[in-house]
C-alpha cells in the first residue's frame, strides 16, 4: 500500500538523519507514538505538518508523498499527477475525519441532552420510600412533609397516599407516571384534611377508573358506598351504586375500573355498620375530633406527560440536522 510505502520511507530518511522517533517528535511537537504511527503506516501525517516534517528529514514533500528518492530536478506530468492525487486523497482524509469527528459529536451531544431531559422529568426511584417521601416534599415545594402510607398501580400510573407531618389532620394523594426505563416522574400532588374516605375518577390509558382512599379509622364502618354523582337518591343503596367496598383498615387506597359514563364526586361516599345502616357523616365526622369542612385539591400538576415526549422529539430532529450538517460539509 501508498501508506506504508511512504512510512517505510520516513523511517529510512528519520535514520539517515541520525534522528530517534522521540527526537523527531520534539521537533515536531507531537508524541514519539505518533511517529511510530505514522512509520508503520497506520496513520498519515496531517497535511499541515507536511512543510515542516520535509524540513527536519531534508526531502521535498514531493519525495514524502511519492515515498521515495525522486533524482534530478524535473518532475514529469505523469509523475505530478500521481503527486498531486495523493495530496488530494490526503486531504479527503484528513477532512472525511473532521467530518465523521463532527458528526459523532453532534449525535453524542443530542444523546446527551435527550438523556438528561429524560433523566431530568423521570427522576423518582418509586423503590425507595425515603426517595420516594423526598421526591413528594420537593414537588411540594416544602408545603408538605410526607410519610407514605399506601401505594396502588394501574397502567403507568402509580398512587401514593401519605400522611402530611406539617400538619397532622391532613394528607396527600402523589401521583405519578412510569417512564420506559422503570424510573417515574411526578404528575400531581392532592392536598386534603378530610378524615373520611374521598372518591375521583381518574383517567388512564384511555380507560376511567374509581380512586377512593382514606387516611384516618373510620370506627363501626363496615362498607363505604360510591354513588354516581348524578345521583340523587343518597338514601341507601341504589343499583347503580358505582362500587361497595369493604372497610377492614385505614389507611387505603383503591383502584378499580370505572363503567362507561359514570362519574363520581369526591365527598359523594356513604357509610354503612355492621347491620346495613347508614351512618350520618356528621358523626364520624364527631368520632374522628374533625371541626372544619372539607377540602380537596391546591396540589401542584406537571406539564402534559406528552409534552416531555415532543420535546425528546425536538431535540433529536435537532440532533439529525446537525448531523447531516456535518456528514455533508
Amino acid at each position: 500500500m501508498e501508506q506504508e510505502k511512504i512510512g517505510r520511507f520516513l523511517g529510512q530518511v528519520r535514520r539517515e538523519q541520525g534522528l530517534t522517533q522521540e527526537q523527531l517528535a520534539q521537533r515536531l511537537g507531537v508524541s514519539q507514538r505518533t511517529v511510530s504511527r505514522w512509520e508503520t503506516g497506520r496513520n498519515m501525517p496531517d497535511i499541515s505538518m507536511l512543510t515542516a516534517l520535509c524540513a527536519q528529514l531534508d526531502i521535498t514533500v514531493a519525495e514524502l508523498l511519492a515515498g521515495q528518492r525522486i533524482e534530478g530536478e524535473t518532475i514529469t506530468k505523469t509523475d505530478a499527477s500521481d503527486l498531486a492525487e495523493r495530496l488530494i486523497g490526503l486531504v479527503r482524509r484528513k477532512n472525511g475525519l473532521r467530518r465523521l469527528l463532527g458528526a459523532l459529536a453532534a449525535l453524542a451531544v443530542t444523546l446527551a441532552c435527550m438523556a438528561g431531559l429524560y433523566r431530568y422529568e423521570f427522576s423518582v426511584d418509586v423503590s425507595s420510600t425515603a426517595a420516594l417521601e423526598a421526591a413528594i416534599d420537593a414537588w411540594s415545594d416544602g408545603e408538605v412533609r410526607a410519610d407514605v402510607l399506601e401505594r396502588a398501580a394501574v397502567g403507568d400510573r402509580l398512587y401514593v397516599l401519605c400522611r402530611d407531618e406539617l400538619h397532622p389532620d391532613g394528607g396527600c394523594l402523589a401521583a405519578l407516571e412510569r417512564g420506559l426505563f422503570g424510573r417515574y416522574r411526578m404528575v400531581r400532588t392532592d392536598l386534603f384534611d378530610e378524615p373520611l374516605c374521598i372518591a375521583d375518577s381518574e383517567r388512564v390509558g384511555g380507560q376511567d377508573y374509581l380512586l377512593t382512599f382514606c387516611l384516618s379509622e373510620l370506627p363501626g364502618v363496615e362498607t363505604v358506598v360510591i354513588y354516581d354523582r348524578y345521583d340523587d337518591g343518597f338514601q341507601s343503596v341504589p343499583p347503580e351504586a358505582v362500587s361497595t367496598q369493604r372497610v377492614e383498615k385505614a389507611p387505603f387506597i383503591h383502584v378499580e375500573r370505572l363503567a362507561e359514563g359514570m362519574s363520581v364526586a369526591p365527598f359523594g361516599a356513604k357509610y354503612f355498620d355492621e347491620a346495613g345502616e347508614k351512618m350520618a357523616r356528621t358523626q364520624l365526622l364527631a368520632q374522628t375530633g374533625y371541626d372544619g369542612g372539607s377540602s380537596y385539591g391546591g396540589g401542584r400538576a406537571a406539564a402534559e406527560p406528552w409534552l416531555v415526549y415532543v420535546l425528546e422529539g425536538v431535540i433529536a430532529l435537532f440532533g439529525l440536522v446537525f448531523i447531516r450538517y456535518f456528514l455533508t460539509i
